[in-house]
Parts: structure tokens; sequence; C-alpha cells
């Protein structure tokens, strides 16, 4: 059996067996939920928000409706704390999905939830249900969290007041705002692209970052071949048929090969004499693609485009975006030139929202310009009833090792031999956890590669650090504090740790544990790098059996499978597992809709 076939009746399985099991609701249920639902907004939808009646629980609110916010909403005690979520987007978006979405290979609607049915108590995570029962919540005593479909303007941390507006298109507020307070305040608003500052990306890019670019883009790219097909000028024609992609991380890389699939597959017979003229340009700044990943995953990626209408160009950054072109330069030669292009999809990175910029601009204990600092209790440094989650925050550990370098040197030097050796080193760290944690990075990793980690970090090339070396060695852990990546997989967990921190559940501060990282590279393969066993078996054993410790690297026909399978798990709903695997049925069969909306 070839791994189309394959493919296709894993998603017929998959389809057929979600029917069986999935559980319909009533009409009746449905009916009363819908009748709920209107009570509900019926109590919250003056511009004075006020609840129907006095809640001696703590008020917490909550910012935003994407991956952090939702996992702290679906694990918080809701008898213990009265919770307001708000935000302009009344449902949680399943991101990952959101390059698909622009050809068509998933439908919009398949990977959006709306955030009131995942406010429910049927809603909360499996893990969370076991652990309920424990502490006696149940569905009797469960108290549904509000939300309130409004834009948070303005945080007042200093009267506990969040000053918001409902900002929707169709029926507006009587009042311009309204204040909702606080006990705690939970910012998980997300990030807004970052454009470096370029001259020229606001006004001439696209982004892809909500459904509503997605939309957008989806129809850009059906005008563009339309418009193409009637031009007669053969120069004209394929310079309109040149798209950029600018960044060569996961979106970047999905979006390009998404839409060379969509031209290879879907457009090809449509308009043959376009297609022969099309030509992405895939810009990285980096000297590879997918730099975050193991190599062979970036090199297996470079390697399969090389067979598509993806073009990669690496250590070259955009210097200006215009209307029809962009002008770029490369790192290694410092040559200039302009790619004529009507088509411009950015993808760089991500800075901080306004809302986010004037609390940090207003807190001197801030002192990052693109998220908000928290302790690893995801306290935001300088408020002390405020935390932040999810791509608007970044944790920084307060006490920092590097400040007590010189006197944990000499108190590691136990014979003043003027060296640390290996013994040492790690008689020292082992009493230091509790005053530094994030030393367990690096008994993590020295109980991973022994000697031969500490010897990468002397310039004699054996295992023993001076003091210098010896500064870097910490170094190394202060900086694994920092500069987590804006993933889902980083909020979902950060949004689950506060909610059981603020349950009692749990006094540890927050760690990270990385399950893994996977990209569709096209042409139906994908690649993947599970690391969800070294996050999980403890260390000893990772000694014993290495290999269970190690990053598994998959690419190819395989690699997409399980990307499939993770990817349809990691879905919010039933409903959305349902329709994706509905949507990839229908395009096996039928091909993508190639009509503009």
């Amino acid at each position: 059996m070839g791994f189309n076939t394959l493919r296709f009746s894993l998603i017929a399985v998959s389809v057929v067996s979600c029917l069986a099991f999935l559980r319909v609701p009533t009409a009746s249920s449905v009916v009363s939920r819908n009748r709920m639902s209107r009570v509900e907004m019926s109590t919250v939808a003056a511009p004075n928000f006020a609840p129907a009646q006095t809640s001696t629980r703590e008020k917490v609110v909550v910012l935003g409706t994407g991956w952090a916010s939702v996992k702290f909403a679906q694990n918080i005690d809701t008898r213990k704390y009265d919770v307001t979520v708000i935000s302009p987007r009344n449902f949680f978006l399943f991101t990952p999905f959101l390059p698909s979405t622009v050809v068509g290979t998933v439908e919009p609607r398949s990977i959006v939830e709306p955030i009131r049915s995942l406010l429910e108590y049927d809603s909360r995570p499996f893990t969370r249900k076991i652990k309920d029962r424990f502490t006696g919540l149940n569905k009797e005593n469960f108290k549904r969290s509000k939300f309130l479909e409004a834009a948070a303007m303005e945080i007042d941390y200093k009267n506990n007041k969040v000053v918001c507006a409902d900002i929707s298109d169709f029926v507006g507020g009587s009042d311009a705002s309204f204040e909702v307070e606080y006990d705690k305040l939970v910012v998980a608003v997300g990030a807004s692209s970052n454009t470096f500052g370029t001259p020229g990306v606001k006004e001439n890019a696209m982004f892809l970052k909500e459904i509503e670019d997605s939309l957008k883009l989806r129809n850009v790219l059906a005008d563009l071949f339309e418009t193409a097909h009637m031009e007669k000028d053969l120069d004209k024609k394929k310079d309109m048929l040149s798209i950029c992609v600018v960044g060569g991380g996961p979106t970047g890389v999905e979006s390009a090969v998404e839409m060379d699939d969509y031209i290879r597959d879907d457009l090809a017979s449509l308009y043959p004499e376009e297609i022969a003229l099309t030509k992405i340009n895939l810009i990285q700044s980096a000297g590879d693609i997918l730099n975050t990943y193991d190599q062979k995953v970036s090199e297996y990626s470079t390697k399969l485009m090389k067979d598509s209408t993806v073009n990669v160009i690496t250590k070259t950054v955009v210097t200006e975006v215009k209307p029809d072109a962009i002008t770029v330069k490369s790192r290694e030669s410092g040559e200039s030139y302009q790619i004529k292009t009507p088509l411009v999809l950015w993808s760089t990175g991500v800075t901080a929202s306004p809302l986010v910029k004037a609390v940090m601009d207003s807190v001197p204990e801030q002192t990052k310009r693109n998220a908000l600092e928290t302790d690893r209790t995801m306290k935001v440094k300088g408020l002390d009833n405020v935390y932040s989650v999810g791509d608007c925050s970044t944790v920084v550990e307060e006490q920092l090792m590097m400040d007590s370098a010189e006197k944990l040197y000499k108190k590691a030097d136990l014979n003043n031999d003027g060296s640390l050796d290996f013994e040492e080193i790690r008689t020292l760290l082992e009493a230091s956890v509790a005053e530094f944690p994030q030393v367990e990075v690096l008994l993590e990793d020295m109980a991973r590669d022994g000697e031969e980690y500490v010897t990468k970090f002397s310039e004699s090339g054996v295992c023993e650090l001076n003091e210098q070396e010896f500064a870097k060695f910490i170094k190394s852990a202060d900086s694994s504090l920092r500069g987590l990546p804006p993933t889902a997989q980083v909020a979902g967990q950060q949004g689950t740790y506060l909610a059981g921190f603020l349950n009692g559940e749990t006094k540890k501060p927050f760690k990270y544990f990385h399950k893994g990282s996977m990209a569709y590279v096209g042409q139906g393969k994908a690649a993947a790098q599970v690391s969800i066993l070294a996050s999980m078996l403890p260390y000893s054993v990772q000694e014993v059996l290495p290999l269970f410790g190690n990053d598994i690297v998959l690419t190819g026909d395989l690699a997409e499978v399980v990307w499939k399978l993770l990817y349809v798990d990691m879905l919010i709903s039933p409903r959305n597992k349902v329709q994706v695997l509905f949507d990839w049925f229908k395009c096996e069969v039928f091909g993508r809709d190639t009509s503009r909306f």
C-alpha cells in the first residue's frame, strides 16, 4: 500500500471513528444551553459590568482567548475564583492550521471554537477532571467563567481595574468604554507581528496571525491568478506571479509549501501558462530555514523545496517593502537588489501589542521591549497581583547566577587549585538549587552528556573550568530562563501551570517541557522532531537508555502521518477534530476549492 493510499485510509478511518464515538448532544440540551447563554449575556451586556449577585470569591480577570488563556480558564478552580474572560474575539483559534486555511486544505470554521463552550465543565481537560475528583469539584458545583466580548484598552493596575470597550463592527455598546474590577489579572493578549521597523511592511505586506488574515490572503492569492490570466505582457505576468514569503520559521515555511501544493495540485490544470511562470521566494535572514529544528529537518526541507516552485533565499534581509516590489540585502556580500512582487507575506516573529507596551512603559521594573517580564510563577515584575502568560510574556529569573559568579566559584574550589572539575561543579550546583532554580537545567545537561558537557566550555579541552570559563558555563543556565519560543506549546503549558499555582496545587516555579517540533514541508511530507520522551523520562533512565533521551527526528511520508495524528489530537474540541478530518478527506477526494469569496 502506497503512502497516498495510507493517508487516504487514515483520514477515512479517523472520520468514521470520530463519528462513531462522538457524543452528539440532543436537541433539548442544545436549546437549554443556548437559552442559558442568552440569560448570561443579558447579565453582562451592560457597559458598566456588574455580576448578577455578590460573590465572595476572588475576582480573576483574564485578557485574551488564545492558548494560554483558554488553558488557564479550563484548569482554574472556579469555586475559589470568580473568573471573567475578556477579548474582542469570542472564539479560540487553532493557529497551527492557519497556513492550511489560506489554500483551502482546511476550512476556517474547522479551526475555531466558541469560547463560551470551552468554559463549560465538559470542556475541561481529561487530566484536570481526574484532579477535580480528588478536590471535590464536579459538574454540579462547578461555576462557569463569564465572558465579555470587548477589547482591553487600558490596565489601571493602581486601582485594580481594566478599562474595556466594545469595538465590534456591527452592534456597538451605548458607552465608549467601561471598567471591570479585579483582584488578580491574567494578561494573555498574545503578540503582534514584528516588522523590525522595516519601511513599507505595515502598509504593503500581509500577515498571518488571525482568521481574517487567512481569508484576505486566500482572496488575494485567487485574484492574483485571475488577473495574471488576463495579462498579455509576458514580463508583467511573470512579475505578477512572483510571491514572497519573508521568514523561514514554521509559519513561513508552511505558508510557502501550502501555496506550492495548491499551485501544483489544484491550479496547474486551470492556469497552465501562469503556473509555468510562478515562483514563491522564501526569504530567511539566517543561514537555514527552520533553524530552531534539528539540522536534519532543515536540510531535508531545503532539499524537498528544490523540486517545487519555492525558491529558498537565505542569509538575506528585507530592507523595504513597496506595493509592487521588495528590496533585499545579502548579509554575505552586502549587495542590495529588488524582487518584483505584488504579494508579500511577512512572518518574522512577534513583538508586544500596544496594551502590553503601555504597561511596560509605566512600570520601571520592566526592561524588555517585546514582552512583559515575569518571574517563574508568571507574576509580572513590578506588579503584585498581575500575571502574564503566552506570547505577550517572557520568563526572567530575578536572581541570576551571573550576579554571584565570583562567590560561587570560590565556594566550589574546595582544594584551592584554581580550577573546578566535574564533581566540584556538580556538588556546587546540587547545593544551589534552592537559591537558583535554573541550575536544574545544568544538572540535567550534565546528567545526560556527562563530562562532555562541561568540557565544551573549557578552552584547554579538559573537564576543568577556570573562573572565566565557569562564568560562561553558568551564564548558559541564566539564558535558559529567557526567550522561550512564542508557540502554542509554551503558551498552553504556562496557562495550565498558572491555574495550578493559583489553585494552590503547586509552589514550584514554572518549568517548560519541550515535547517536540513539527512542520509540514509540502508535497505530502512533513518533518517532526519529537522530544516527548526526553521531557518525560528521568535523566537517570536516559543515561541507561540514551536512545530514549534523544530527540527522534522523522522526515517524509511517515512524519506527515505523525504530524496529522498529533495535530488532530491537539485540536481543542471534538467538533474541530471531526471537521478537520472531513476537510482532509474532502481535499483528498475532490481537491481544494479554487473560488474567491
